[in-house]
């Protein structure tokens, strides 16, 4: 399924949350298509709560690699693109149009501890504020 504005994937979770999530100490490794995506690349990652009890981990880049990400989304059309963490597939979504935003929102089985979880895995930091007034 794809929205305006953030990409959302509602795919199938292929690697078992709790193997990612016990890595939590170790060096992090994102990639999608194979393309590693350094820490720096994510602007901002927050899980965000769906409708049927379960959460989605909205993905957010900075502009460099918003386009490396346009580019993926192009050359992967109509495919699967493994997108990995610390060597093991989270999901395997299908771009059914390009990432033109730099947003993606990948929707799985997760609870909303472990998109939380996952979501500071992958960009090294907690989300930012919602707004301005909810600094440090």
């Amino acid at each position: 399924m794809v929205m305006t504005g953030a990409t959302m994937f509602k795919v199938m979770l292929i690697a078992p949350i709790a193997l990612l999530l016990m890595a939590a100490d170790a060096p992090r490794k994102f990639t999608i298509a194979g393309q590693k995506f350094q820490e720096k690349d994510i602007i901002d990652a927050r899980p965000l709560p769906d409708l049927n009890g379960t959460a989605a981990i909205l993905l957010t880049f900075e502009d460099k690699a918003a386009k490396r990400l346009t580019k993926i989304s192009r050359r992967n059309r109509e495919k699967p693109v493994a997108i990995n963490l610390d060597g093991k597939t989270l999901v395997r979504p299908i771009f059914h149009s390009p990432i033109d935003d730099g947003m993606i929102q990948i929707s799985g089985l997760f609870t909303l501890e472990q998109a939380t979880q996952l979501a500071r895995r992958i960009s090294g930091k907690d989300p930012l504020p919602d707004s301005l007034d909810e600094g440090p």
